[in-house]
């Protein structure tokens, strides 16, 4: 009896050093992140940082602030793809509802997952159109970015990145959706939701799902 009693003392010592050994490093985290100014906000649903998210998080935990009482820090939003858009919206984009986006925001990414690769070394080109809407009524934009992308390789990160900044033009900003189209052997834009489909990871909940990120600032690159 006496032994037991001994090893449950030694027992609840150990847990309350272990509790206060996360507590202390839990105000230690907070305060490197007050002292360097930066503030990371992420959609409200979102239960566990997207993978994307979590690049951006550890550069920006190791970015060095040389200055800390000049430092503005850098503040982030994300937002994941929903499964519908407006009232009336055209269908085969990709949505997000932006209702919550921090006016400060001047920098804006549309993050998709490049899921497969193709066995030869085809190229397409593929330009990217926005709609922004609020209220029921939509704006397409004109082409926010072409690119050419080759099949066979995928970008080191494994996403395709690309700047949709002009879109925080819009104001007020509600919802924002994006659609991909291709150029054909004439020369023409096509609408090809399969391919998009093939090329990258589209379903809403995945662990890469579609994702809009905003930066007050130019965001860190590695």
């Amino acid at each position: 009896m006496l032994v037991f009693l001994l090893l449950c003392s030694v027992t609840g010592l150990l847990l309350m050093d272990h509790r206060k050994d996360a507590e202390d490093d839990q105000e230690l985290n907070k305060a490197i992140l007050e002292m360097l100014h930066i503030d990371k906000l992420s959609a409200s649903h979102q239960s566990k940082p997207h993978p994307y998210m979590r690049r951006i998080y550890h550069r920006l935990d190791s970015l060095e602030a040389p200055d800390f009482g000049g430092s503005d820090g850098t503040l982030v939003q994300s937002f994941r793809s929903v499964v519908a858009g407006p009232h009336r919206a055209p269908p085969g984009w990709i949505w997000f509802n932006v209702s919550s986006l921090n006016p400060s925001m001047l920098v804006a990414e549309l993050v998709l997952f490049r899921k497969t690769l193709h066995p030869r070394p085809i190229s397409v080109t593929v330009t990217l159109h926005s709609v922004t809407g609020s209220l029921g009524a939509q704006t397409e934009s004109p082409a926010l970015e072409e690119r050419l992308l080759t099949l066979d390789q995928r970008p080191s990160s494994g996403y395709d990145v690309f700047d949709v900044s002009t879109v925080l033009a819009e104001k007020p900003l509600g919802v924002v959706g994006f659609q991909l189209r291709y150029t054909d052997e004439s020369g023409s834009l096509v609408l090809h939701e399969a391919l998009t489909q093939s090329l990258y990871c589209l379903n809403r909940g995945a662990l890469s799902e579609p994702l809009l990120v905003l930066y007050q600032a130019p965001p860190p690159r590695a």
